[in-house]
């Protein structure tokens, strides 16, 4: 079976075009969401996988830890199991690259077949209720903001005095959003679509907690493998930064499946990716 690779996308097309010439592989689909704020959208092409984007009536204006994150990664899983189903489907950036090539991909997948592939994230208890146990107010605009922080944070001081908690069923679990799931994983998350966007409507980076907390709520045994080796991604203040040729050697010769993120301004990491993944 084909496997799918669900692409979220809103700017550094270029990075784009050469994420799909690199899995671009006849054993490959490939599933682009566009975020809906970008009215120019490039002509995205490949040679041997077909390539679907999310038509414009289903594109979500997506904003940093709002609920419409969510709501992006939902709209490409049913896109691409409409159009399945698929043995795999990998959902990452449009600033990813792959850090090896598709026959040393797939047999890694071969390998560990039937399992869900997740990236840890270090996170506290404190984080966790925050973000899953509290209504996070003002997301939408949070970022750009001052007074939507503001707002939030007094939010957040006055449901922590008063000891006021939502989803009082859950004790969240954080990981990348980052993910390689089965087709058994896409259709339970498509089935629950409607508890999970209700559960998860006033969450912060809330697309960082709904894969890993509700497989493990779901009443199924998922074989999962929390992967050191699935993402390679430098952390900043708050968001991962941009890799530099020193990071693309060193993820490489660390055996990473994918590194992130790249910039189109820095061609030449770009030309890397592209060399040592294309010698292999």
């Amino acid at each position: 079976m084909k496997h799918a690779f669900l692409i979220i996308a809103h700017h550094n097309f270029e990075v784009l075009k050469t994420l799909i010439n690199l899995i671009d592989d006849d054993r490959n689909d490939i599933f682009i969401h566009i975020d809906k704020k970008v009215k120019d959208i490039p002509e995205f092409s490949a040679k041997y996988s077909n390539v679907i984007l999310v038509n414009n009536s289903n594109r979500i204006d997506v904003r940093w830890g709002n609920v419409s994150q969510i709501k992006s990664e939902l709209a490409l899983f049913e896109l691409a199991r409409n159009n399945g189903p698929y043995e795999y489907y990998h959902l990452i950036s449009g600033v990813h690259l792959p850090l090896v090539n598709q026959d040393e991909f797939h047999s890694y997948f071969k390998s560990i077949s039937g399992k869900q592939v997740l990236s840890p994230m270090i996170y506290s208890d404190y984080e966790l209720q925050q973000k899953g146990n509290r209504m996070n107010f003002c997301m939408k605009n949070f970022q750009g903001s001052r007074i939507a922080q503001i707002s939030w944070r007094l939010g957040i001081m006055a449901q922590t005095s008063l000891g006021f908690r939502v989803n009082k069923d859950r004790q969240f679990i954080k990981a990348s959003n980052w993910v390689s799931i089965t087709n058994e994983a896409v259709n339970f998350f498509l089935e629950h679509k409607n508890d999970i966007l209700k559960r998860y409507r006033y969450s912060m980076c809330g697309d960082e907690l709904f894969i890993p907390t509700e497989l493990k709520y779901s009443g199924i045994k998922w074989d999962i493998i929390y992967s050191d080796k699935y993402l390679y991604h430098e952390i900043g203040i708050a968001n991962a930064t941009f890799l530099t040729e020193e990071d693309v050697e060193k993820a490489i010769s660390l055996n990473f499946l994918f590194g992130r993120k790249f910039s189109s301004n820095d061609i030449n990491v770009i030309n890397q990716v592209v060399e040592k993944v294309k010698s292999k």
